[in-house]
């Protein structure tokens, strides 16, 4: 009886392996496939925790309205960004106009949308100093040490190194000394706090800090102002699937036409998505091949 009972045990034991096996197998088969991770990259326009605050909302926003897992990358240069771009590591970004300029040459970049802003699809770069001091205008800036943001910044750095060559002079000649601080932020840091006596920065994100009372904008002034700028679009690599880029372009333009969206459109400072007018960007194409 002993025997016999053990042979059952042992039978038993092995028809509920073979029960949970199969049962497993079905719900592997049933299953769908492991949804592909959605990444978008955004570049050093400000430093790193403020990017992160500013669009860790969108990240949740578009994981929900995709229905696939969405990953934000960041990364400290525009070069950097472009990079992850061209290797189709990333699909989308948030750049700046140059990055957009030189991608589109180097590899075929593509605007997704334009980001709207007060109701204006353009920007300018800004040449700031300390209020107390005596500089008026870039010219005045010569021999003096001045902060750029990147060098592929259009508003950061293509801007005021075409301006010295208008002015008649080299840009590697003109300043006593320059740095790159790899964000807007940082470039109005450098020149409050003495490091640098001017920079050259974003209008959007010079005014917002502006507005917001920021210690270190608030202690400078605009003595130059640019043309009018396409505003830094968000692009595409060249290799994105077709199918995802329309679904992903039709997400961005809804965003304003439904209260989640526009709550983190407010998050970011803007007030919806377009479709990008590439004549927009003819004044930037021309600055920069000028300065080419």
């Amino acid at each position: 009886m002993h025997y016999c009972r053990n042979t059952i045990n042992i039978l038993l034991a092995y028809l509920l392996i073979i029960s949970l096996a199969n049962g497993a197998q079905a719900r592997t088969l049933s299953s769908p496939p492991p949804t592909k991770p959605f990444y978008f990259a955004v570049s050093a326009m400000t430093s790193p925790a403020r990017t992160l605050a500013h669009f860790s909302e969108l990240t949740t926003y578009l994981a929900a309205k995709l229905n696939r897992p969405v990953h934000l990358k960041q990364r400290r240069t525009y070069a950097e960004i472009n990079d992850l771009l061209a290797q189709s590591r990333i699909q989308m970004a948030f750049t700046c106009t140059g990055g957009y300029i030189a991608g589109r040459r180097d590899f075929g970049l593509n605007i997704l949308v334009v980001p709207v802003i007060k109701g204006n699809t353009f920007y300018r770069s800004y040449i700031v100093v300390r209020q107390k001091s005596s500089f008026k205008s870039l010219a005045d800036l010569k021999g003096r040490v001045f902060a750029y943001a990147d060098p592929l910044s259009l508003s950061g750095y293509i801007y005021p190194a075409a301006r010295i060559r208008q002015l008649g002079y080299s840009a590697k000649k003109f300043f006593r000394h320059v740095f790159f601080t790899e964000s807007h932020d940082k470039s109005i840091e450098a020149v409050a706090t003495g490091i640098a006596d001017g920079a050259a920065v974003d209008s959007l994100i010079f005014n917002a800090l502006r507005a917001q009372a920021e210690p270190n904008a608030k202690r400078l002034k605009v003595i130059e102002r640019s043309e009018k700028f396409g505003m830094p679009p968000v692009v595409v690599g060249p290799n994105i699937d077709h199918d995802f880029r329309y679904r992903l372009l039709k997400v961005m333009l809804n965003m304003s036409k439904n209260a989640a969206g526009r709550a983190v459109l407010k998050r970011l400072g803007m007030d919806r998505f377009v479709l990008p007018d590439h004549a927009l960007y003819h004044s930037a194409f021309l600055l920069n091949k000028e300065l080419e």
